[in-house]
């Protein structure tokens, strides 16, 4: 397959060579301060096509979200296909590790990248913190949606991979005396005759062995083969991944595909923990072994597995378990020929195949020694001669490279001899020559316990340095915590006093604070007590402008009323001269001519009445300017100061004695308002008919006096057209009326000015 040389920016991981291992070191621990993920890659169904809708030449790479963030390339690469396909299969393992201190923050993520075109095609992101520790998870991942809808190219991809997250040390539950369980799968002890394909195992420990083969035969999916857990994307929860402590069915672990065909060679090891129940040894626990054919996986459901070739039961009774504890360096033994049942494989002698398997117990969180090709044969061996599907009563029968050892652990269990018998001896010379070795062997033991006890001393003794270093190191630490507490007393005591000046310079502030807020409330209510004061002060100062005008006013209109006196005085003088001697006899005097109320000339029978017209007129300027004097010498309305106001406003009756008396001042400065203009009105007209008659007796205009009698009614008329009669002028007396008879509108202003 050709791969390319040139390596894209995005995905810079080259795929491996189909011919290249990607196998990892046997081991079920991750290194120090660290944890390791490992991906199994099944296969893939319905991928999607290449953007130029060419098929895919996929491989999968998986690296931690650092990796990614640091554009990291990354070594967990699987193969690639042989040829393009939208179903490959892979079945590679690929490891990644991380820092243990940031699994809480990562995630690992499986990227499906084409070959050719170096394009993502699907990419997936696990959270390692809802992971379990040293849990086998088998997974169907599901294309991720986006806004809620799945892409219509992906809708149907399922990516599978079986995910396991490995730490430096195996959990140690409470109430278990042991971790693990490692069980190590070597292969099928003789060649087969009719085994066309490599085969796979599933491997569990089931609790109770009798409801398991219940469940199988009523097919139940989580019993049959390997259960296959559906993980859609975005994860919703960690609930997706939450297990069981114990189930029935077990934890099922996969195994690689053995080969060759013929005598199928595993070399693998599956690790149970002791939280799923495997190191709980009863009369129901079992150890199941399940072997499928490797085609089997193919199609358009891969993993759900098909009939089973065969099975293996091994039980893990208490007596096993107490077997197992005799062993040498380990607590394990060693099955050569565990049957293969239910099957239709033959050897090529036409019996029914068997595997060869060990088992150990681990008590350790960090065992040195896992199960290898090697140090598995140097467990004891348990040879089963009859294993019942229903979990009968093992008979054993130990093989005669293991008799002298057996032999050798007689001696201490006589009560587990009695049991379990061992194979008879013949003659008394084997019997003495097993007493020689037991003695030999108790010999050694006893000089290897004395070797043990020497060493325990020189580790007591140097134990025993090291104790008093510390002793020493503790009295000296003792010396110098004092001398820390004497200081740290010292700091207290100084501390506590600057705490005391703290509280005492607060309280002071907050004493002074107190005092401003009540200061600021005083002037905030003297404020608001002064702002009505302040409009009644505006309103009094605006009343006083407007008297100053008035009065103004006033005195503009009394040298008016001067000036007409003045002239009306002038005009009675010449009046009262006697005519001059040319004047015709039976004409009036075309000098002045006599003046009504009206300012009409009055005739030759009425000469006697312009002069007390005139002195009417003249009472009532006296009157009228009298008033206007005593309007003028009135007090000004008294404004308080600012300051006194709120002292005379103390009391409500005397607030009401003020209000009533600025209401009177007003309405008093109204009517006068009202008189004045009324007067000023009054004033400019009788000045203007002054002027009128002034002007047509200086240019010569005369009346006859029969004419004046005929125009009378006119003047009676312009009279009454009048709204209101002027002050300044009396009425004129009609037919009917005298000219001494004082005018009603004098009567009239007087009592409004009483008023």
């Amino acid at each position: 397959m050709g791969l390319k040389n040139k390596k894209n920016i995005e995905d810079p991981e080259e795929p491996l060579v189909a011919s290249q291992s990607t196998e990892p070191e046997i081991g079920h621990l991750s290194p120090s301060n660290k944890e390791t993920i490992t991906v199994t890659l099944h296969g893939a169904t319905n991928l999607p096509a290449c953007k130029d809708g060419s098929e895919p030449w996929p491989y999968v790479v998986v690296k931690s979200t650092s990796e990614e963030k640091n554009n990291q390339s990354s070594k967990a690469v699987t193969s690639v296909t042989s040829e393009p396909t939208r179903a490959p299969i892979w079945g590679d393992t690929v490891n990644v590790e991380i820092q243990a201190e940031d699994a809480g923050q990562e995630d690992v993520i499986l990227k499906v990248v084409d070959n050719r075109k170096k394009q993502e095609l699907l990419s997936y992101k696990i959270p390692i913190k809802y992971l379990r520790v040293l849990h086998p998870y088998h997974f169907e991942l599901v294309k991720p949606t986006q806004s809620g809808k799945a892409d219509e190219a992906t809708a149907k991809t399922q990516l599978y991979a079986t995910v396991v997250r490995k730490s430096s040390c195996i959990p140690h539950y409470i109430g278990c005396n042991h971790t693990a369980l490692e069980i190590f799968l070597r292969g099928v002890n003789e060649p087969l005759a009719n085994n066309p394909n490599p085969m796979v195992v599933i491997a569990r420990v089931v609790p109770n062995y009798k409801e398991f083969k219940v469940s199988q035969a009523n097919r139940d999916l989580a019993s049959v083969g390997l259960p296959i857990t559906p993980l859609s994307f975005p994860i919703p929860s960690v609930m997706n991944f939450d297990e069981p402590c114990i189930s029935q069915n077990g934890c099922p672990q996969l195994s690689k595909p053995g080969g060759p065909p013929e005598q199928p060679l595993w070399n693998q090891s599956f690790l149970f923990q002791a939280r799923d129940g495997a190191t709980n040894f009863s009369e129901d626990t079992a150890l199941v072994l399940e072997y499928y054919s490797s085609t089997s996986m193919k199609g358009s459901q891969p993993w759900t597995l098909d009939q089973p070739l065969g099975i293996s039961v091994l039980p893990l009774k208490s007596c096993l378990y107490q077997k197992m504890l005799t062993g040498k360096g380990l607590d394990g033994l060693h099955v050569e020929q565990l049957p293969i049942m239910d099957t239709t494989l033959k050897t090529i002698n036409g019996e029914a195949p068997t595997v060869d398997l060990s088992f150990q117990l681990l008590s350790s969180e960090r065992p040195e020694n896992f199960l290898t090709p090697n140090n598995s044969k140097a467990l004891p061996t348990l040879d089963p001669k009859i294993l019942d599907e229903k979990l009968g009563t093992i008979q054993e029968s130990w093989s005669k490279d293991t008799v002298s050892s057996t032999m050798d652990l007689s001696t201490s269990m006589p009560r587990e001899a009695e049991e379990e018998p061992l194979v008879p001896e013949t003659s008394r010379n084997t019997e003495m020559n097993n007493y020689r070795r037991a003695m030999q062997k108790m010999a050694e033991d006893i000089l290897s316990l004395q070797r043990q006890a020497s060493i325990l001393e020189g580790e007591n003794r140097i134990l025993r340095s090291r104790l008093a270093q510390q002793e020493e190191e503790e009295e000296q630490g003792k010396a110098s915590e004092a001398q820390n507490m004497v200081s740290m007393k010292q700091k207290l005591l100084l501390s506590e006093l600057d705490m005391k000046i703290l509280r005492d310079r607060v309280q002071h502030l907050q004493n002074e604070l107190i005092r401003k807020n009540d200061r600021e409330k005083e002037l905030l209510l003297l404020y608001q007590a002064q702002q009505p004061q302040a409009a009644l002060l505006k309103q009094y100062q605006g009343k006083l402008q407007k008297m100053k005008a008035l009065e103004e006013t006033v005195q503009h209109q009394e040298k008016v009323i001067e000036k007409m006196e003045r002239v009306l005085e002038d005009r009675l003088q010449d009046r009262s001269k006697p005519p001059p001697p040319n004047r015709q006899q039976g004409k009036p005097y075309t000098g002045f001519p006599v003046l009504s109320a009206s300012g009409l000339p009055l005739g030759s029978t009425g000469e006697n009445l312009p002069v007390e017209l005139y002195s009417v007129l003249l009472a009532e300027n006296v009157k009228l300017r009298m008033e206007l004097d005593k309007n003028c010498h009135q007090p000004a309305p008294i404004i308080l100061q600012q300051q006194a106001l709120p002292d005379l406003l103390s009391g409500t009756s005397e607030k009401f004695n003020l209000l009533a008396k600025l209401e009177r001042a007003q309405s008093r400065i109204l009517s006068l308002e009202s008189q004045l203009e009324d007067s000023a009105r009054r004033w400019g007209r009788e000045k203007q008919d002054l002027a009128m008659r002034l002007q047509e007796q200086e240019k010569g205009f005369r009346h006859p006096s029969n004419s004046i009698i005929i125009e009378q009614p006119s003047a009676l008329t312009h009279s009454t057209d009048l709204k209101q009669p002027s002050n300044l002028e009396p009425l004129l007396p009609s037919s009917d009326t005298k000219l001494n008879k004082p005018s009603n509108p004098q009567k009239e202003t007087v009592n409004s000015q009483q008023t």
